[in-house]
């Protein structure tokens, strides 16, 4: 697979949607009647209503902001531009990297 041609966005789309059928699709064996796939259950449908529903508000603002604002990367917004002309100077500075990038954490 050429992934040139694919962006973040499809990626993400595409992962999730993997991710989300390999969820239902759970090894069984025999004798083994006794769980629900999460997804099956009452609160899993309504988690996954959820999950399609912001998913697809993002994918409505990613076109928004490629059509009206012209903008198809966080780089080219203006308002970042700026900051790093005003703030920061140059991406990755360490102003930068404490106000703008997360970090994660390793949570046991």
């Amino acid at each position: 697979m050429d992934i040139k041609g694919v962006s973040r966005r499809t990626f993400l789309k595409l992962a999730g949607a993997g991710l989300i059928t390999l969820s239902f699709t759970k090894p069984t064996f025999a004798g083994d009647t006794k769980e629900k796939n999460f997804f099956e259950t009452k609160v899993g449908k309504e988690r996954l209503k959820l999950i399609k529903a912001r998913q697809s508000g993002q994918y409505k603002d990613d076109v928004i902001s490629r059509e009206k604002f012209n903008m198809a990367a966080s780089h080219e917004n203006p308002m970042i531009k700026r900051f790093y002309t005003e703030f920061a100077h140059h991406p990755l500075s360490e102003l930068s990297e404490s106000l703008l990038h997360t970090h994660y954490k390793a949570r046991v």
